[in-house]
């Protein structure tokens, strides 16, 4: 052997973090049985559907702290551990509320007759009257401020409005009316539009980490309420009644607690150190949340609401709730008898999140671990598996917020949510190459042309679907991604999803249903990308606005 050769033969034994440094494996290929074996452990029953604040919920991060522990990753939340504590209080409204109509000694009651919104510590309605003040849509069927004065409004909602997101777009303007502002409150007939998968989550509260006293004053508060309770408040129908009619004189009050969470919620973050002296520094994010929306309140027929929601309510949750057409029920009856013939009916109450974000999230692990094996990347790779998604983006706010590394040092983010399904039998235009992009060029063209590429060098890329993306659309889908917390911060982020389907919010999105190979390849797609990121000389260049006080609200 030449002197020269036994020279660095020897050199690369006596420091191999040369080679480690200059020379990497190339990555294993996404393990489909890996992704299987973790989603069915995440999305187990016994994780109660994995909501903020509840015991499931704190059993998903210790399990992904535990994967990322074996996996061999660093620890990168507090203290030297895996987590990242957010203070977390709850505010929702007590359940012991009670409304009732004084003549009749009619009793209302939260979550069966009404559903209370507003930030009030307490909201009496004592010796208050309520009044009809016509439809959410028509303002010429409004009441004006001297009738309402002081009284609940009760509004009618027009059949058009199907869904919870309607309504409330209407009651916008409403807000806005002199009525309103001089009004005890709003009760607006629509908590039969609710889809009954919500109710528990209105239930359960909002999330804050505000500390200062809940407020005794401000906006007048607002209840939905069934179309009974309409009938009991006003003595009429209100799809009949007449503007200014009066009911009978009310008593008692709404009230809102605030309390710590049951346990705690916590982002989960590791770090896969880079090979670069240098680039070490800095840093690529992947993402997902492992966070969703807990169980209903009552168990439901999983097989009849698969077959409803297929033919009724394409998109889960987010379709507007509305009785089946005949032939539409007639298609359900039929599907129900073929799952029928397959096993006996199973009554469902946890919401398993299997595919909203339990696939994200054992894409996240399966991406630390092929990567972990072939010796990683010149720049280092963040793994955050943020909480409280479901929330409002909450748990990846407080991580942008309060990073455990450098902000500046985040050159590019990539956010996974909802990747497991999104074939043609899942939503009308899906199939096995369909893909939503949203946010890859906002803030960075070029990181939006290295997400291209590398797609390009799959054995079969997916067709990028950019509608979502377009600023203004109404699913406001760029707002709603964790990605977004670290936009509006300046860094490059883009948002991966097969899309919304029928099983979206609902008990049936459970792991039997996701599409393992699908997964497989986003997750390959995304690993990729980020190598590609993470192994150039250059960060990527910012040429897109991004906005000038981070916590101004998002505009899609």
């Amino acid at each position: 052997m030449p002197a020269k050769l036994v020279f660095v033969s020897l050199a690369l034994l006596v420091c191999p973090a040369i080679t480690r440094a200059q020379t990497s494996a190339p990555p294993p290929d996404m393990s489909t049985d890996s992704l299987r074996f973790a989603l069915y452990a995440l999305a187990d029953d016994s994780m109660g559907g994995r909501q903020t604040g509840e015991l499931g919920d704190w059993k998903a991060q210790e399990w992904i702290a535990a994967q990322f522990r074996r996996l061999g990753l660093q620890p990168a939340g507090d203290n030297g551990t895996f987590f990242q504590v957010i203070p977390f209080k709850r505010v929702f409204v007590d359940t012991s509320s009670r409304i009732t109509i004084v003549r009749t000694q009619t009793t209302l009651a939260v979550g069966r007759d009404m559903l209370p919104f507003g930030g009030r510590s307490t909201w009496s309605l004592a010796a208050v009257r309520p009044v009809f003040g016509g439809w959410v849509d028509r303002p010429d069927s409004w009441l004006d401020s001297t009738t309402a004065r002081g009284r609940l409004i009760v509004l009618a909602v027009p059949d058009s409005a199907r869904n919870l997101r309607q309504i409330f777009g209407g009651l916008a303007q409403v807000r806005q009316s002199p009525a309103y502002k001089v009004a005890a409150g709003l009760a607006v007939v629509g908590l039969d539009r609710l889809a009954p998968d919500l109710l528990p989550q209105f239930l359960a509260g909002r999330i804050t980490t505000d500390t200062t006293p809940l407020p005794t004053t401000g906006p007048a508060p607002l209840l939905l309420v069934t179309p009974a309770a309409g009938r009991a408040l006003l003595g009429a129908d209100p799809s009949t009644a007449r503007q200014g009619q009066l009911g009978d004189s009310l008593s008692g009050e709404i009230r809102n607690l605030r309390t710590p969470l049951a346990y705690p919620s916590r982002n989960v973050v590791a770090v896969l150190p880079g090979r670069d002296s240098v680039l070490r520094r800095e840093y690529v994010s992947v993402s997902a949340h492992h966070d969703h929306v807990g169980f209903t309140g009552r168990p439901v027929d999983h097989d009849s609401t698969y077959a409803f929601n297929r033919v009724v309510r394409p998109m889960g949750a987010d379709s507007p709730m509305r009785a089946a057409t005949p032939a539409e029920s007639s298609r359900v009856q039929s599907m129900r008898d073929s799952l029928r013939a397959a096993h006996r009916p199973r009554a469902d109450s946890v919401f398993n999140g299997a595919d909203d974000d339990g696939s994200g999230t054992v894409a996240l692990l399966e991406i630390a671990r092929t990567l972990s094996r072939s010796g990683g990347t010149r720049r280092s790779v963040l793994f955050v598996s943020h909480a409280a998604e479901e929330r409002g983006l909450l748990g990846s706010a407080w991580y942008t917020d309060h990073p455990t590394v450098a902000r500046d040092s985040i050159v590019g983010e990539v956010d996974m949510d909802m990747i497991g399904r999104g074939n043609a039998t899942d939503l009308p235009k899906g199939g096995t190459t369909y893909l939503e992009v949203v946010g890859a060029r906002r803030l960075s063209k070029q990181y939006g042309d290295l997400l291209e590429q590398a797609n390009a060098t799959l054995p079969t890329p997916f067709v990028f679907d950019y509608e979502f993306d377009a600023p203004g659309h109404p699913l406001q889908y760029y707002c709603r991604a964790d990605h977004y917390s670290y936009a509006r911060y300046g860094i490059p982020s883009v948002s991966l999803s097969r899309g919304e389907h029928a099983d979206y919010h609902q008990v049936t999105d459970e792991p039997a249903y996701i599409d393992y190979r699908a997964l497989a390849r986003v997750a390959t797609l995304a690993r990729n990308f980020v190598t590609a990121v993470a192994n150039r000389d250059q960060r990527p260049t910012l040429d897109g606005p991004k906005p000038s006080d981070p916590h101004v609200a998002c505009r899609q």
